[in-house]
């Protein structure tokens, strides 16, 4: 979710960070009253795992082109299953909310489980929203034109279970369902505001699908990582209320390299393409853009059949819960996976962190893109 950040507690804190920081915290330091303030939200920087589970309350408010000013509620908490070891990473549930003054709300709820010691995994995630949206219309060339903004009001409801099971060390086979409603209201072009037919355009439709998935991951946490290696490859078939089915073929590829031995900080690197087959309605097509992909431009304003990206970022802890990111990324879309390459969008940047909880970290992001600048805050890291 973009946002400008207005106003939240960054503060100073005693938290621990796993991987080694520019500048050591005094053993002898005492919690700041701002550290007072933020444990009454149970944003301590810790993990109590005595508590069924472990909240963190943080309020927000932000600004974006499209939504206007707004406020938000970020909870995030954190709990342990029966039969969970101490070394185990926890359990986590994060709910994100906003409404703003232009009428855009929403909520985004995401719950991963460990069970039988990380052996099983059950994924929930869900996503309700009436937002301010942006369509240029499908391809690099149309994205590129700035005379092809249309803005609307996307209502969606979106809700993906997912169930994986260890089949071998650190290798899972998983099994989901992809239930996702989403209507177009109040299509205009953005330049003269006049109305556009969004039926024949983006058609309101509802899809559902089954997902099949393949996972490797060794990754020591998996909200925020600091060693390791992930690889998944989703596979869904699909069938929507027009009568059209289509298939999509997503695949992640990240690496994940504690620098500790030799400078602070850490490499992380992540390779994602999303593929489709099919009639593919306009809102399942891989696009670019957004708070996790191609941070810089407008979600929606780059989308086509296929899409492919990489992105690399330098990850530095500062002192105490400061901390700093700075990447780059490079990706493309275009109706065939062998257009890939013909034209390539580039976009860098850089963010601050802010531990609130054990590993979890609140984000604040600035990316640039080759057109537009964008702000994004948000909970854990891209990736």
């Amino acid at each position: 979710m973009k946002r400008i950040l207005l106003l939240t507690l960054f503060a100073f804190s005693n938290a621990a960070i796993a991987v080694d920081p520019l500048f050591e915290t005094p053993e002898d330091m005492e919690p700041t009253w701002v550290d007072n303030i933020l444990s009454v939200f149970g944003a301590d920087g810790e993990f109590d795992d005595s508590k069924a589970i472990d909240m963190s309350y943080l309020p927000t408010a932000y600004y974006t082109p499209e939504k206007k000013f707004g406020v938000g509620l970020l909870m995030v908490g954190l709990y342990k299953t029966d039969n969970a070891s101490s070394e185990e990473q926890p359990s986590s549930l994060v709910l994100n909310s906003f409404v703003s003054m232009n009428n855009s709300y929403g909520v985004e709820v995401e719950n991963m489980t460990f069970l039988n010691q990380g052996k099983q995994r059950l994924l929930l995630e869900l996503d309700l929203h009436n937002e301010a949206s942006v369509y240029y219309g499908q391809g690099i060339e149309q994205g590129d034109k700035d005379s092809n903004h249309h803005e609307f009001e996307e209502q969606l409801y979106s809700f993906k279970p997912r169930w994986m099971t260890e089949v071998a060390d650190n290798y899972f086979i998983g099994f989901g369902a992809d239930f996702i409603y989403v209507s177009a209201d109040k299509l205009a072009l953005a330049e003269t505001e006049i109305p556009v037919d969004s039926s024949d355009v983006l058609p309101d439709n509802f899809s559902s699908g089954l997902v099949v998935t393949s996972i490797y991951d060794s990754r020591d946490y998996r909200l925020n990582a600091t060693k390791g290696w992930l690889f998944q490859i989703d596979a869904g078939l699909y069938q929507n209320n027009k009568s059209a089915s289509f298939s999509t073929y997503d695949i992640e590829l990240a690496n994940y390299i504690d620098l500790s031995d030799s400078a602070p900080g850490l490499i992380a690197w992540q390779v994602q393409g999303h593929f489709t087959h099919g009639d593919v309605p306009w809102n399942m097509l891989p696009d670019l853009g957004g708070s996790k992909a191609m941070r810089g431009y407008i979600k929606g304003r780059y989308r086509d059949e296929q899409m492919m990206m990489g992105q690399v970022e330098y990850r530095l802890p500062i002192f105490q819960r400061y901390g700093m990111v700075f990447w780059g990324a490079v990706g493309s879309v275009a109706p065939t996976v062998s257009d890939l390459t013909e034209e390539l969008l580039t976009s860098y940047g850089t963010g601050l962190r802010f531990n609130i909880k054990d590993n979890i970290n609140l984000r604040f992001d600035v990316g640039v893109g080759e057109n537009e600048t964008n702000f994004y805050l948000n909970v854990n890291e891209v990736f």
